[in-house]
């Protein structure tokens, strides 16, 4: 079958030197090879006239043209793909083809992968695209490898990649709001299910997972108890807990407003804090007395710290604002010492807890 992709040229007129000491412009060998493909039909061409062709302008094809002459065979080889079929005939015609440029087999696999693996990447990304696969469409998927010619290792390669990449696609657009409510992570499980794709989750993205699970629940009114032994009372629940220094100002600090994470809550606006991107705030010990370490808890009703030299309690309706920084928090009370509390984990699920905590005081 023919494919009339090639077109005719004009050679390259050489300079006069050249012509004087009868030296030929090597390029007009790749435009005289061009013109034979164009003029006559391929399997007629014999390996003889490419290698003459080669030999009058002293050049050798599979060095200093190869990736030149891999043009010839890619620009065929797309040409039988228009229809996302490879017919017998074709494949006649590209081994012959083939065997005159003296293209070898690694050659040739690596052009037929990449053109044919493009083609079934587009098909395979359309078919899935809802997140589903039926029988349908893998029969379909099915016969557009075998028509391709396409190898099943690579087959399966790219539907594998292109399965990952739609689920990672859905993952990042169910967390661009930071929460993740019961139904996105039910259709994420689907997707995978549907796609036999597997949800890969290094540690970090599994951790940020599981926190805007609970963001979700949180703004939903859905705050998870957690059992604490430290004696509550009957109606009160536990969000949080956990090691913490309980650290009071020495000094009046001339924080760096660089150092802030920008984000001061004042609790009379109603307005409850949800995760932002904070900074470290340095602690010196000039502005800063360490007070005591301990446990400290976050109830429905009051912040709970036991620590090794006795306990405090701040109730949430004494707190007037507070500040998160991503190694702890920052109260202000109605009256009193207004304390900083010192831990590095989770600071922003415990700002979120605290803000959601104290909107629903009665």
């Amino acid at each position: 079958m023919e494919h009339h992709i090639y077109k005719k040229k004009e050679l390259i007129k050489g300079g006069f030197l050249k012509s004087l000491v009868g030296q030929k412009v090597k390029e007009n060998a790749l435009i005289e090879i061009n013109n034979l493909l164009a003029e006559k039909e391929l399997t007629s061409i014999t390996v003889d006239e490419i290698q003459n062709i080669a030999a009058k302008y002293k050049v050798n094809l599979e060095g200093e043209f190869n990736s030149e002459v891999l043009v010839f065979y890619t620009n065929y080889l797309k040409s039988c793909l228009d229809d996302k079929y490879l017919s017998d005939e074709e494949i006649a015609d590209l081994k012959h083809l083939k065997f005159i440029l003296g293209i070898n087999d690694r050659e040739v696999d690596e052009i037929h992968t990449e053109l044919a693996g493009q083609i079934y990447k587009t098909e395979v990304e359309k078919a899935i695209e809802d997140g589903m696969l039926d029988d349908d469409e893998k029969q379909l998927m099915e016969k557009l490898q075998n028509d391709l010619k396409l190898p099943t290792d690579v087959a399966e390669k790219i539907y594998q990649t292109s399965g990952q990449e739609l689920l990672n696609n859905f993952m990042n657009n169910a967390l661009s709001d930071e929460m993740l409510s019961p139904e996105e992570e039910a259709e994420l499980q689907k997707i995978a299910q549907n796609l036999n794709a597997e949800v890969k989750l290094d540690s970090a993205t599994r951790a940020n997972l599981d926190k805007y699970k609970l963001f979700w629940q949180i703004e939903n009114d859905e705050i998870p108890e957690i059992e604490v032994n430290i004696g509550l009372p009957r109606k009160e629940k536990c969000y949080f807990q956990t090691q913490a220094d309980w650290l009071e100002h020495a000094i009046e600090p001339d924080v760096d407003n660089n150092t802030r994470s920008g984000l001061r809550i004042k609790i009379a606006k109603g307005d409850y804090w949800r995760n932002i991107k904070k900074k470290e705030k340095t602690l010196n010990e000039k502005e800063w007395n360490h007070i005591d370490t301990g446990n400290l808890y976050l109830t429905n009703k009051k912040i709970i710290f036991k620590g090794a030299k006795g306990d405090k309690i701040i109730l949430l309706n004494r707190v007037t604002e507070f500040e998160v920084f991503v190694n702890g928090i920052f109260l202000e009370k109605e009256k009193g010492i207004n304390p900083f509390l010192n831990f590095t984990s989770n600071t922003d699920i415990f700002a979120m807890l605290l803000g959601k905590a104290i909107s629903q005081l009665n």
